[in-house]
């Protein structure tokens, strides 16, 4: 881990990306549902502090007349003093919007 991921501490960190031929996007923010709670966020990365234990993750982006685009959502586990890394990527086009993005998430590691 890097010495900037070192001090961030417990939680979530989210990169969000889309394709760079998708240049309309940038003028979108996506929107991170995290365990109920909505955030508009720009796209790139975000640090989110959590309390261990489960956790649940919905990202999608408003496109057009689609208010949830490329919506896609997972669980996660965080354990004590770790940090997880879960990487978004919308869907290669906008004229796919409509098909879920992908949303990985990898193991924690300690912070």
């Amino acid at each position: 881990m890097t010495d900037a991921l070192a001090g961030m501490g417990q939680g979530l960190l989210l990169h969000t990306e889309f394709f760079v031929l998708d240049w309309t996007l940038r003028f979108t923010r996506t929107t991170v549902l995290l365990d109920g709670h909505s955030f508009q966020l720009p796209w790139g990365e975000q640090f989110f502090p959590l309390k261990p234990g489960d956790h649940r993750l919905q990202v999608s982006y408003p496109y057009l007349r689609l208010s949830l685009a490329g919506k896609a959502s997972a669980q996660f586990d965080v354990t004590s003093k770790h940090l997880v890394r879960a990487s978004y990527r919308a869907p290669r086009s906008v004229l796919v919007a409509f098909l879920p993005g992908k949303l990985t998430i990898e193991p924690s590691a300690a912070s």
